[in-house]
């Protein structure tokens, strides 16, 4: 990807990547190397480095992995993004507190936030989206926040209901019905949407579905279509508001009768 003003101004997205870890940023580097459109033109150790960096480099976005949550974190963040789009790696281990601080990042400005764990195409994903100044995150983040979401608007109830269903359709098959949408999904859509919702990767649906990655976003961009949502983050927010299980139990995936289906 990279950023035309007019077809004689046509640059590489300069990248400056910061991280406390050497191998995290090598790591980093060796994603977004060798990519088109994409120009690294630094790494920072510490917030300090960094600043000074972006100051002489003005580099379109800068990947920031957090090790700290203090007012100096915050207010970097806030700097930086007043001349660059930041995206913000954090480390999210289920607690609320790193839920706080996925949070806190984008109210310091920041655009993107991905875990530390996230995939390759995620983090692919997410950068794209961010390049173009919309907010992007990856799915374990999207989770965590839906999740937030769910617990604030009291949809614990719900949720629990639609887990313990024992009739004899599916939890899938009974959704439908919860509708306000344009078009029906398709029951495989659905299950895809569902384990969106529960914060899967599209390689992770394949495995779980027992089919193709490329089937996988055949079936995403149809369900983004539908929705007439612009990402898979809004697609999840959809799901989650109309009681979507944010998981996927051994005991539903064995009920559903499609599983098998092409």
């Amino acid at each position: 990807m990279s950023i035309c003003r007019s077809s004689d101004d046509c640059k590489a997205v300069s990248v400056l990547i910061t991280d406390s870890s050497p191998l995290f940023r090598s790591g980093i580097r060796q994603s977004i190397e060798g990519r088109e459109g994409f120009d690294i033109v630094g790494e920072a150790e510490t917030l300090e480095h960094l600043i000074s960096l972006a100051q002489e480099k003005q580099p379109k976005v800068v990947i920031l992995g957090l090790s700290g949550q203090n007012s100096e974190v915050w207010e970097a963040i806030s700097t930086l993004a007043d001349c660059s789009q930041v995206l913000a790696i954090i480390h999210m281990d289920g607690t609320r507190e790193t839920l706080v601080h996925a949070l806190e990042v984008f109210l310091a400005g920041a655009v993107g936030c991905i875990d530390r764990l996230a995939t390759e195409e995620e983090l692919t994903y997410v950068l794209n989206t961010v390049v173009s100044g919309r907010p992007a995150v990856s799915s374990a983040v999207a989770k965590a926040l839906i999740e937030e979401l769910l617990r604030l608007q009291g949809f614990g109830a719900t949720m629990g209901e639609l887990a313990a269903y024992e009739g004899s359709l599916s939890v899938l098959e009974a959704i439908p019905h919860r509708g306000n949408r344009k078009e029906e999904l398709t029951t495989r859509e659905l299950e895809v949407l569902e384990l969106i919702a529960a914060g899967e990767t599209n390689r992770a649906i394949a495995g779980q579905l027992s089919i193709s990655e490329k089937t996988v976003k055949n079936h995403v961009s149809s369900i983004l279509r539908k929705l007439e949502v612009t990402g898979r983050t809004e697609a999840a927010v959809w799901a989650v508001r109309r009681g979507f299980p944010t998981s996927v139990s051994p005991r539903n995936q064995a009920q559903s009768p499609s599983r098998n289906s092409p």
